[in-house]
Order: C-alpha cells, then structure tokens, then sequence
C-alpha cells in the first residue's frame, strides 16, 4: 500500500510540476507550447500616465466639439460627417457633423486622430470593455442652415 501511496503522490507531484509551467506558458489550440512576454501579456500600470492620458482625452473631446460648434453652412455641400474616437469592441465612439464653412478639416482631423489614438492606448492598457453595441452611421443632413448628424432611427 505504501508503494502505491508513493506512486500516486509521485504522479500528483509531477502533473502540478506541469501545470505550472504550463501557467508561465500559453498552449495554442494544436496542443504546442509557446513562450509568451510579459510586456505583451501585461501593460505596466502607471496611475499617472492613465491620468495625463484621460486628461489629454477629455481635454480633445472639449476641442474637438468645441471646434465644430454650431456647423453652420450655405449648402449641403458644406457639410462632413466625422468619425470619432474607438470603442472597445471596435467602431467608432461617435459621430460628429461638422461643416467645411466654419471648421479647418485638416486640424479637426488632426485632433480626432490623436483622440482616437489616446483612446486606442486607454482601452489597451485598462482592458476596458464594453458591451459591443454597434453605433450605426447616421445620416447628415442640413436643417435650416446646420449640418446634422441625424441618427438613422429617427429617420
């Protein structure tokens, strides 16, 4: 009984000497072994970094909307639609009208860029999720002198 005690103890020994290896590991689906790093696994957490960066994004947001304003143009033609920011599960985060008449397109896309991007980096590094709803591109449309983007349900 002893020997089969020791066996078995053994063979517990081994598979949690296994199984170890196996957590600093990543098994990919064909049942191989990969050595993953831990800079691809974990982003370093730096509670100041995460604050300058939401900072910088809200600080974007404001610029961004502030910006485009009132979107006021003479003809449709005038009138853009931007998309802005990233979701976690892809997509943008909203979209905005803006018109040609009233906003510098290159320093507005500019700044959606950057926000995007701080976006990009915030949702990386905090593992942000969401609950993937899809944000539909609405319609633009210009009412009474103002580029609109009008959602497609109140259509």
């Amino acid at each position: 009984m002893t020997k089969g005690l020791t066996q078995a103890l053994g063979m517990l020994v081994f598979a949690v000497a296994i199984t170890g290896c196996v957590d600093a590991e990543q098994a990919n689906s064909d049942g191989s072994v990969s050595m993953t790093h831990e800079t691809e696994q974990e982003q370093s957490v730096d509670p100041a970094a995460d604050a300058s960066r939401d900072a910088r994004i809200a600080e974007l947001d404001n610029q961004i909307r502030t910006m485009v304003g009132i979107a006021r143009a003479d003809s449709f033609d005038q009138c853009r639609m931007a998309a802005v920011g990233k979701r976690a599960c892809g997509g943008p985060e909203y979209y905005i009208a803006y018109s040609t008449q009233e906003t510098d397109e290159k320093t507005l896309q500019q700044l959606i860029d950057e926000y995007t991007q701080l976006r990009i980096e915030h949702i990386q590094a905090t593992q942000e999720m969401s609950t993937c709803e899809v944000i539909p591109e609405p319609q633009l449309s210009l009412e009474n002198g103002i580029c609109r983007a009008t959602p497609l349900a109140r259509m």
